[in-house]
């Protein structure tokens, strides 16, 4: 995992890593805003740190930056008065976080936390999956990323050595996330009619 303490964009990963033969052409990148602490908690411990560098390996690199100010929603305001418009909220993201969001094609920081894996293809097309950080405590932080983690390292370790660098490599990836994330709705969804059925259930 490589950490960046100041901003990083896609153009500084391309020149870290170009020319390396060793890597399977798949990256990891953790992005995440001032508003997710426990994501900062864990990325900022050795032990959580080394645990998870140790589980990716040597062949995918995870970076890691500062986090991004939170964007927010805001009521427009009455341009001939102070009284405030009843008017749909809008979503207000700070320019800082311009360059960044571009470079993964998100549009704003609403959804982070989010792990992005991506690669360049023989085309130097930038293809890119996403999946979100779950967790409200450090410890359940720490879980969905080593989760997430795990996965992308088992897709890439079954695709045969001459297949590495290819795009194969991404697409078992997309694969096996889109099934992470699958699997994670239906359990909120559990959750949610469990809770349903409980409430309810009060009144029988």
């Amino acid at each position: 995992m490589v950490p960046f303490e100041k901003e990083c964009g896609l153009k500084i990963i391309r020149d870290l890593v170009k020319g390396d033969k060793t890597l399977s052409r798949i990256y990891g990148f953790i992005l995440y805003t001032d508003n997710d602490p426990y994501v900062a908690k864990v990325l900022r411990d050795e032990d959580f740190w080394n645990a998870l560098d140790s589980i990716s390996g040597t062949n995918w690199p995870i970076f890691a930056v500062r986090p991004l100010c939170k964007g927010k929603y805001s009521i427009p305001t009455s341009s001939s008065s102070d009284i405030i418009s009843y008017m749909v909220p809008t979503w207000v993201e700070p320019k800082a976080n311009m360059q960044v969001l571009r470079d993964f094609g998100l549009e704003n920081t609403e959804s982070l936390p989010l792990f992005v894996a991506f690669m360049w293809d023989d085309t130097d097309e930038l293809n890119q999956v996403a999946i979100p950080i779950e967790g409200k405590s450090i410890d359940t932080v720490y879980n969905s990323l080593q989760e997430i983690v795990k996965v992308i390292t088992k897709a890439e370790a079954e695709v045969l050595p001459q297949y590495k660098g290819t795009v194969n490599v991404f697409r078992n990836i997309v694969t096996e996330l889109n099934a992470l994330k699958f699997k994670h709705i239906v359990i909120k969804r559990g959750k949610i009619v469990y809770r349903f059925f409980e409430f309810f259930s009060v009144f029988v």
